[in-house]
């Protein structure tokens, strides 16, 4: 693994007060995690069905507190983090000079691309299989706030139907 850097980037807990919160908070966890008998957070025991609901409860409002944390927000800074068919559109719309937003925070949910009221959606198959029941929730709830949605899936030919929506 070398280049690579670590999750932390080379700093240390005796220097930045954030890591050594995180490493106070976790190690007080693990102890009382010691103390219960449980022995590994990959233990079955670990990730009980409330540590499960404590873990989603804290990340969603660290996430409603900070939406600049939120890992599609970071990883959407760094294109070379996006799946193939974000990039494929994402190119698209830089080389076609079209006015757009990544990684947009619209309520509860994160926007693939905005261009003005439209919102562009890339469905890779597995998180997004056709007939997604969440995704037709997420549809409606954005376009009771004003918003056209468009679903491209990741199979289809991107470049050809972003040509068809901005009629070029």
């Amino acid at each position: 693994m070398l280049g690579k850097k670590a999750w932390n980037q080379g700093l240390k807990k005796e220097d930045h007060a954030s890591l050594a919160s995180m490493a106070e908070k976790n190690s007080a966890i693990m102890k009382q995690r010691l103390r219960d008998g449980i022995s590994s957070p990959f233990s079955k025991e670990w990730w009980s069905e409330e540590r499960k609901k404590q873990v989603s409860v804290e990340k969603k409002t660290l996430f409603q507190q900070s939406p600049e944390k939120h890992p599609n927000r970071i990883l959407s800074k760094n294109k070379s983090k996006m799946s193939y068919p974000e990039q494929v559109a994402f190119n698209w719309l830089v080389s076609n000079n079209v006015s757009f937003e990544s990684q947009v925070k619209v309520e509860n949910y994160f926007a693939d691309f905005i261009v003005d009221n439209l919102i562009i959606e890339i469905d890779g198959e597995r998180w997004h299989p056709e007939g997604n029941e969440k995704d037709k929730i997420r549809d409606e709830k954005l376009k009771s706030l004003g918003y056209d949605v468009i679903r491209i899936r990741s199979k289809e030919n991107i470049e050809e139907r972003l040509n068809k929506i901005f009629g070029e």
